[in-house]
């Protein structure tokens, strides 16, 4: 069981945790970053996850292997860098960069860490 931590606890970071949570025998949440966790508690509580109001708590949690970016799209590439240097691996949601260099980047952190960069599209099996 891979035990992950999701960032951003909007509307999608929510569906992502409800997609998984409970129904996975290879992944688990088990901590959520958000600005304001108590503005979650209910559902930090309902699906058992420990809230945090920083990345860089999930990024020195050794138990946390895996971490998934649900956050503004202007935050991708620096989170994703943050995530490969410590080693974790980590699902981006779309869009990864909003540059080309900036992709480069953050393909090149993952590479260099040896971790798994995933990218989300929530359109990919969508018949056009």
């Amino acid at each position: 069981m891979i035990d992950a931590a999701i960032v951003g606890l909007g509307r999608w970071g929510k569906t992502l945790v409800e997609a998984v949570q409970g129904k996975s025998e290879t992944i688990r949440f088990t901590r959520a970053v958000s600005r304001d966790p108590a503005q979650h508690r209910e559902f930090l509580e309902k699906y058992h996850l420990f809230g945090d109001s920083s990345l860089a708590a999930v990024l020195a949690d050794r138990s946390v292997k895996a971490v998934v970016l649900a956050t503004p799209h202007t935050r991708h590439v620096d989170e994703v860098i943050a995530v490969a240097g410590a080693g974790k691996h980590v699902f981006c949601e779309k869009p990864l960069a909003l540059t080309k260099e900036g992709a480069a980047r953050a393909v090149a952190a993952c590479r260099a860490a040896g971790v798994v960069l995933g990218i989300g599209t929530d359109k990919r099996y969508f018949p056009a």
